[in-house]
């Protein structure tokens, strides 16, 4: 996979107790078909840095599988994140608060990141 691999980090949204974040790489929500999409589509990517797996940050998001960072060339902050809720993938940009529709699948959904990039 060509993640960059990065050593485990702490992260704290601020005013709360810190938390581990897994290292880029261990997606543990994913099956092996999301798993290839997420390889393949960063193989073409450009820009983007990193996609970290933050499912295991304390969201308060009940029924929430998979949630993703992913993280743009020279950014310390995500640029989206990506939410598994059931069996539907939904979009969140960072930066505004955008919120995609409902997609049945992760590829389709890496095409909007991919929309909003060019």
């Amino acid at each position: 996979m060509s993640v960059a691999v990065k050593s485990d980090v702490r992260f704290n949204a601020g005013g709360g107790e810190a938390t581990w974040v897994l290292r880029a790489g261990r997606f543990t929500g994913l099956d092996i078909a999301d798993q290839q999409a997420l390889s393949d589509w960063l193989d073409d990517a450009a820009g983007i840095d990193t996609v970290r797996d933050l499912a295991d940050r304390p969201w308060n998001i009940a029924g929430a599988s998979v949630i993703l960072g992913v993280f743009e060339n020279d950014r310390d902050q995500a640029s989206w994140l990506i939410v598994r809720y059931g069996s539907g993938w939904t979009l969140a940009r960072c930066a505004d608060g955008f919120v995609s529709d409902v997609f049945e699948s992760l590829p389709d959904l890496f095409g909007l990141i991919d929309e909003q990039r060019a």
